[in-house]
């Protein structure tokens, strides 16, 4: 009977110690979490912000320890303990304030989690990073001397500094103007003076960020050029807004009327368009790919001017006001456009108010628009030399009849087009510069 019992107990505890076996086999995997640092820079400083990505699909998260080590002196950043089911894990740090030199220093960052590997402790991924830390702030030398600039026209500001920039560009009021390596160790950027901006009440600051995260800021020698922009009445025409309204009509299904429709084009689209170009004054080469004058559209006559203020009016009343952007010119119809200087087409398709337009990029953040054309005869992703033929003139988009928008744009921001028709002004403002 004894016997009995110590088989039964024994074969007992040998399906205990499967089942504990086989509960082990499947909670200590082996699989460690996936883990990340981002800057993957080897300079840093206390502006320097990292993020921590780390993911693990076996199993969930247990903890993040960040430490930070020079010589003997340990720094503990982060240690925390995540909670429970924890699978996916983003936390951002800087290094601390005070106890950290100028040195080299060594980053370890350690993410655990909840497998039973390692007698419970864990699957473990871990990061290690050689830094060496940089404190002080980049030096800010302005090479380019007076700054004359057009209230709506553009500047060129040339400078350097005494260590390799991870950013740089010129601030004004609310518009960042991106600046770009020109030669070793010297910087350009072409910023604009915006139509709508009070010349009186801004100044362009010049912003430079090393790889470290130290930032500098100095002013320059800046000069506004005081000008005075146009007022036209536009008057709407039913006859206008039946011909123009129904290729927008999809846009706004609860307008009532071809004029709600207009209104809405005139403003809405017209913000969106805009903000568009904006973004597309990112998609730009770090290199000048353009050489003297732009090109204006031959035997043409101007219909319209930069910045001009626009009171919009039907049945009398005034309905709307907006502000016109860059030239009308008016030669035959269908005439064919060149393209104002050497450059890569960024943009070739209908764009709202724009109709079908073509945006040439001429490298550090200066653009070229072409709007309302009838035909488009160019690729986005071409590269087209100054004069070549990139469409024909029309009545696309709002254009009340067959004539070329141009544009000139500046990091996206749309800026007085005449300036770069003018030999002279290129030669005074940028080409002097340049060199």
């Amino acid at each position: 009977m004894k016997n009995r019992i110590s088989s039964a107990f024994f074969f007992v505890i040998l399906l205990l110690l499967g089942a504990l076996g086989a509960m082990y086999y499947v909670k200590a995997e082996w699989n460690p979490p996936t883990l990340s640092l981002t800057p993957e820079q080897t300079t840093a400083s206390t502006r320097t912000v990292f993020t921590i990505t780390a993911a693990d699909k076996d199993s969930a998260l247990r903890s993040v320890l960040v430490v930070a080590t020079q010589g003997s002196n340990s720094i503990e950043i982060m240690n925390k303990n995540l909670p429970a089911g924890t699978r996916e894990l983003r936390e951002e740090f800087s290094l601390p304030k005070t106890g950290i030199k100028n040195e080299a220093l060594t980053l370890t960052v350690t993410v655990k989690d909840t497998s039973w590997h390692r007698l419970g402790r864990g699957n473990r991924a871990q990061v290690v990073r050689q830094l060496d830390i940089d404190s002080k702030p980049p030096v800010i030398s302005v090479l380019s001397g007076q700054h004359n600039v057009n209230h709506g026209g553009t500047g060129l500001v040339v400078y350097s500094t005494n260590e390799e920039l991870a950013s740089s560009g010129v601030k004004l009021g609310d518009h960042f103007f991106p600046g770009y390596p020109y030669q070793p160790g010297k910087y350009l950027c072409f910023f604009a003076l915006p139509f709508n901006a009070d010349p009186k009440a801004v100044t362009p600051i010049l912003v430079a960020g090393d790889l470290a995260g130290n930032e500098s800021t100095i002013g320059f020698n800046f000069r506004p050029l005081i000008k005075k922009f146009r007022h036209d009445d536009i008057n709407i025409s039913d006859n206008f807004l039946q011909s123009k309204m129904g290729q927008f009509a999809e846009l706004y299904p609860d307008a009532a009327t071809p004029l709600d429709i207009f209104l809405k084009v005139n403003s809405e689209l017209r913000a969106k368009n805009v903000g568009s170009l904006i973004q597309l004054g990112k998609d730009t080469v770090p290199q000048k790919l353009w050489d003297g004058t732009f090109i204006r559209l031959p035997n043409s006559a101007p219909m319209a001017a930069f910045a001009d203020n626009r009171t919009y009016k039907y049945d009398g009343k005034a309905v709307d006001n907006q502000t016109h952007l860059g030239v009308d010119l008016a030669s035959l119809a269908a005439a064919p456009v060149p393209a104002g200087n050497t450059g890569r087409i960024i943009l070739a398709e209908f764009m709202g108010i724009y109709g079908n337009v073509v945006v040439i990029d001429h490298g550090f953040g200066l653009q070229s628009l072409y709007s309302h054309l009838s035909e488009i005869h160019v690729q986005k992703g071409e590269t087209v030399p100054r004069g070549q033929t990139i469409g024909k003139t029309g009545a696309t988009g709002m254009a009340g009849g067959d004539h070329l928008h141009f544009g000139v744009l500046v990091s996206g921001v749309e800026v007085q087009p005449i300036e770069w028709w003018d030999p002279q002004w290129i030669d005074h403002n940028i080409t002097s510069k340049l060199q």
